[in-house]
């Protein structure tokens, strides 16, 4: 039952860990297996911050992040206030939910301006930006007077210092993430690896049916299950079905994969075994004699 595995499995985070992520869901590019290789990540948190910056915006933080992970008294903030957000993160903007953080802790934002910000950047509204450049700076007050926000220089944060967060903010937002989506992407990477580690046969059998319209695909994950020391065992009419299935220690190559080999020729096939199994060639051409 995939609801009730463990999600801090030792076996499957070192799978991960070692780059043996061929066919798990968003990991199973070179350059993912390189970063899982690089960082070792330890459980789901490390994941979730894993695929969120192996995207254009956030990628060029991977090697300040593996190295502040790995050098934690290295670590340096541009500002203290922003400790308390990106600490988790080893320094480094990964979310966009911290963007919003530092909005909020940096200059006064309210959550809600916050996210109209974030959704700007997002969508590379350079006027929005512009205007909003100003009030991180250097705050806004309603006709009345009143406070709307405070500035991250009325906070006690240098302006060049300022300038530079609101830059390197804005850059990222362009293409980040937000932790709820990465996190509901890892889960699912994560149980896509966890059957892999402890289903291995079964996995690799459903996932080779599930790429039979490709054929590279289906050498590849061949490929991927003879480093695992399984064979697949060529197609038989007596053993294969439509699929790839497990056989004993091994995966039966499933006869739908065959070129020009339709559906239905192949379930009379199963039928006709289910009576009984086919001898000879000659049996095998009598019985099915007159269908395709």
């Amino acid at each position: 039952d995939i609801t009730k595995i463990f999600l801090d499995d030792k076996e499957t985070i070192k799978m991960m860990a070692d780059g043996f992520t061929e066919g798990v869901f968003q990991f199973e590019s070179e350059g993912m297996k390189n970063v899982l290789r690089s960082f070792g990540p330890e459980n789901l948190e490390d994941l979730t911050a894993i695929l969120s910056l192996y995207r254009p915006g956030p990628r060029k933080s991977i090697p300040t992040y593996i190295y502040n992970r790995h050098n934690p008294d290295k670590i340096t903030y541009k500002t203290q206030l922003l400790k308390p957000i990106l600490d988790i993160t080893y320094g480094c903007i990964v979310y966009q939910e911290q963007v919003m953080q530092i909005f909020r802790s940096l200059a006064g934002y309210s959550l809600g301006r916050a996210d109209i910000v974030r959704r700007a950047m997002s969508k590379k509204k350079h006027e929005v930006m512009k205007k909003e450049r100003e009030t991180f700076l250097y705050g806004e007050k309603a006709e009345d007077g009143t406070v709307l926000c405070e500035g991250a220089l009325a906070r006690g944060v240098e302006k060049s210092v300022a300038e530079e967060i609101y830059d390197d903010v804005a850059l990222f937002s362009s293409y980040a993430f937000n932790k709820s989506h990465a996190a509901a992407y890892t889960v699912v990477a994560y149980e896509t690896a966890y059957l892999k580690c402890h289903y291995t046969r079964e996995y690799m059998a459903a996932l080779l049916s599930s790429v039979l319209a490709f054929g590279g695909k289906v050498t590849r994950y061949s490929a991927e299950c003879a480093r695992l020391g399984i064979k697949i065992l060529p197609p038989d009419v007596n053993e294969s079905d439509l699929n790839f299935t497990v056989s004993g220690n091994n995966i039966r190559f499933g006869m739908l994969a065959i070129k020009n080999l339709g559906a239905g020729f192949i379930k009379r096939i199963i039928e006709l075994r289910s009576e009984r199994k086919f001898e000879t060639m000659y049996d095998f051409c009598v019985r099915m004699q007159g269908r395709d």
